[in-house]
């Protein structure tokens, strides 16, 4: 193929050198000997093309099959037994790296053997036989990704941990509900018999200590159902038809649970439950809320503090709370509901208020206005700029000053670069514009007061 193209090459040049009209320009000399040299990449093109053919087609049936001894008798002996079982042994997969890695390489000049269908048949097939299953021999080996972290990898000794519970995590529930079981209410005494300890903790609580007012209001099976049938059977988690509210428990939807807390909690901020980010991803009200002990000072929440509780899935709004700039969650002056309805809002993100600027001045007052001169970022978004979860920049800012500012306003105002700008000094752009925000001054027009 080389020397082909080679002596096409030299034939153009030769021919071309050979014509005797020393009076035409040079330019078509080359002209001619740019064409030349294009048919020649021509040529080299479609012979290596056939070369690449021939080097395939050296593969066929009997190729794979003296490849691959092991796995064809294998294969020919379940097939008349069992023509769907998988092949799991490390000989199939060794037998195909190494197919593969012949197909790869290159193949001696002068093979002539022509690529058919029915090659590509006998390597999908045995891909086919091999399955998705894992080699019995490294379904024992350990996994890193089992573990927590390294350090739990390495006490463990290199053993593959256990497999985790059944839970799902904070969002579980079942997705079927199960035949309902036919029982009778028998009263709060019988309940006693076995849950006098979850009773004593339950009257603790605001429930409880309404329940000791209103009487039967707040009894055992009001929220967990009628018990004969669990107390006949002789109790037990999920026994005799008995509502758990555990999130575990595979045996009730999250909606039937989720119903029997709205039954008297469906109105106030609850309104808007039903279609809710919270309620459409199957989170139940027993992911943040305890009832049958008091843990938190109000809202009867699963934590003592209500961030933690927000804090069990939205775990990178934990790290920004954790920065050096940051709402004052931490030092407990305002909690996650001050801004967010987790229950169902009408406006993005759960917010109580009607846009995120008005959700800000419910704090920031003084940065509504109306001003005379406006900031535009500024009356759109406040999200413009700053980060209301926590940053490494002050006053939440996105991006660090002068550079934030610049996102907008990098050309025409002559940013300088250096230690001795004024923008890197002191507050930055704020040297001069010092109400960013907006003013009412007639002569603020640039934001200078």
């Amino acid at each position: 193929m080389k020397s082909y193209s080679r002596k096409t090459v030299e034939f153009g040049l030769t021919e071309a050198l050979s014509t005797g009209i020393p009076d035409k320009p040079k330019f078509r000399l080359c002209k001619k000997f740019a064409l030349l040299a294009a048919s020649a990449l021509v040529c080299w093109a479609a012979f290596g093309l056939a070369q690449s053919a021939k080097a395939e087609g050296a593969f066929t049936v009997a190729g794979i099959n003296s490849t691959l001894p092991g796995w064809s008798q294998a294969a020919k002996t379940q097939e008349s037994s069992q023509p769907r079982q998988q092949i799991t042994d490390d000989s199939a997969f060794s037998a195909l790296s190494s197919f593969a890695r012949q197909i790869g390489s290159k193949t001696p000049e002068g093979s002539s053997r022509q690529l058919d269908d029915q090659t590509y048949s006998a390597l999908r097939s045995f891909a086919q036989g091999m399955g998705t299953a894992q080699p019995e021999s490294i379904k024992s080996q350990p996994k890193l990704a089992d573990a927590d972290s390294l350090l739990d990898f390495l006490r463990q000794g290199g053993a593959p941990a256990q497999p985790p519970a059944a839970s799902k995590g904070p969002v579980a529930g079942g997705k079927h509900s199960t035949a309902p079981v036919e029982a009778q209410f028998v009263g709060a005494k019988v309940c006693l018999t076995c849950h006098a300890t979850q009773a004593a903790a339950f009257e603790k609580t605001l429930m409880g200590r309404i329940g000791k007012t209103q009487k039967g209001k707040f009894d055992c099976e009001n929220c967990h159902g009628p018990g004969s049938a669990h107390a006949k059977a002789g109790g037990g988690r999920g026994v005799g038809g008995i509502i758990s509210f555990r999130p575990e428990d595979q045996a009730r939807t999250a909606e039937e649970n989720n119903g029997v807390c709205l039954a008297c909690h469906e109105k106030g901020n609850r309104t808007y439950w039903n279609g809710s980010t919270h309620e459409t991803r199957g989170l139940m009200c027993t992911n943040c809320h305890t009832i049958m002990k008091e843990v938190s000072r109000k809202k009867q929440l699963k934590t003592a503090s209500e961030p933690d509780t927000c804090f069990q899935c939205h775990k990178d709004r934990r790290a920004q709370m954790a920065r050096s700039s940051h709402m004052p969650l931490r030092e407990g002056k305002m909690v996650c509901t001050d801004c967010h309805n987790p229950h169902g809002s009408a406006t993005e993100a759960l917010l109580k208020a009607n846009s995120i600027n008005d959700t800000c001045y419910k704090c920031h007052a003084e940065k509504r206005g109306p001003f005379l001169f406006e900031h535009a970022p500024v009356r759109e978004n406040c999200l413009n700029c700053h980060d209301a979860h926590g940053s490494v920049n002050e006053f939440l800012l996105k991006v660090s000053r002068p550079r934030l500012c610049a996102e907008c306003h990098g050309f025409g105002h002559g940013l300088n670069s250096g230690p001795a700008a004024v923008q890197s000094m002191g507050r930055s752009c704020l040297n001069c514009h010092t109400q960013i925000h907006g003013t009412n001054s007639p002569s603020g027009a640039l934001l200078h007061r």
